[in-house]
């Protein structure tokens, strides 16, 4: 396992579902770190690896890996 802080962990695995367990938060800094226990490209497949865990393995949370892909435009449709 890999022991991240939360957005480091977000930006290294973009478009990601990542499972972190033994979360401790610091409390100099506000920011909070964990033990990565998965990386999936499925939300479904995170959380119920999460209720499988339990509180067995210390406090376990979610998060989503950011992706910062820049958007190009889009379409608007205006009716009048």
């Amino acid at each position: 396992m890999e022991r991240l802080w939360y957005g480091e962990a977000s930006m290294k695995y973009p478009k990601q579902w990542i499972v972190m367990v033994n979360i401790e938060d610091e409390p100099k800094t506000n920011k909070g770190y964990g033990d990565i226990y998965l990386v999936t490209p499925d939300k479904k497949e995170a959380y119920d690896k999460i209720k499988e865990i339990g509180d067995s393995m210390g406090d376990s949370m979610v998060i989503e890996g950011f992706d910062d892909t820049p958007q190009i435009g889009g379409l608007e449709i205006c009716y009048q």
